[in-house]
């Protein structure tokens, strides 16, 4: 590992630093001090999740790689990727299904490694499984938004559903995105009752251009309100309606 005390104190420096600028900034130094290091695995990793703290996709990406390119199988880099992947791409953009099939076999090979891995020394029985099923929701969330946008909602509600039962909280984005889901199958019962509960967690805002917000679960909620009325048969009518009109007598 490290190879002088130095080198050491650096690594436990950026490890422990929270900020994200300054622990690119520590990174950085460390990777020039050290060129050959042992660790520098673990630098690549720690700047790939600073830049997704900063939401720098393009560096995501570059220093995902670099990591990758000294362990294929670093699980942390792999599920990063898969989720800058599936979040940022455009169903716009010209090669849009390329990276989604990227951004699909990063988090099919991070449930892959995770299958493989042994409990870590100091952590229970517990503890572990509770990270394993964690890691694994995360995984399943991705595959989920990944089949939601090449719209095989099948697909996208099944992996929806099992990040939803392996997550100990699932946050409200994931419950809309489930909710979605139903929606676009026309489960519009299941597709309420779980967008109410993401709209009981604050539901989702994104801003507007004139300077508001919008909160997407209630949008979601409203059109499977409406679809659902508009899918319901009509009421049949009553006896009474049902009869003849009587024929007006002339006067």
């Amino acid at each position: 590992m490290a190879k002088s005390p130095e080198e050491s104190a650096a690594y436990e420096k950026f490890m422990r630093e929270q900020n994200p600028d300054q622990q690119v900034r520590l990174v950085e130094d460390f990777l020039l001090q050290y060129p050959d290091s042992e660790l520098k695995e673990l630098a690549f990793q720690a700047a790939t999740q600073a830049y997704q703290q900063k939401n720098d996709y393009a560096r995501v990406l570059t220093y995902g790689e670099l990591t990758l390119a000294e362990n294929q199988d670093n699980l942390t880099a792999l599920l990063i990727l898969a989720s800058a992947i599936s979040e940022m791409t455009n169903r716009r953009e010209a090669d849009w299904a390329e990276r989604l099939t990227e951004g699909e076999r990063y988090a099919r090979r991070g449930l892959d490694v995770l299958s493989r891995m042994r409990r870590p020394l100091g952590m229970t029985e517990e503890q572990w499984a509770q990270t394993r099923q964690e890691t694994e929701a995360s995984a399943h969330a991705v595959l989920g938004l990944i089949s939601l946008m090449r719209e095989d909602f099948v697909r996208a509600e099944l992996e929806f559903k099992e990040a939803v039962a392996l997550a100990a909280r699932p946050d409200a984005v994931l419950l809309y995105r489930l909710g979605l889901s139903y929606s676009f199958l026309k489960k519009y019962d299941l597709a309420l009752e779980v967008l109410e509960r993401a709209s009981a967690l604050g539901g989702v805002r994104i801003a507007t251009p004139e300077g508001g917000s919008r909160d997407l679960v209630a949008e979601a909620k409203e059109f499977a309100l409406k679809a659902k009325l508009a899918a319901e048969p009509p009421a049949p009518l009553s006896p009474a309606t049902e009869e003849e009109p009587a024929t007006a007598q002339a006067p």
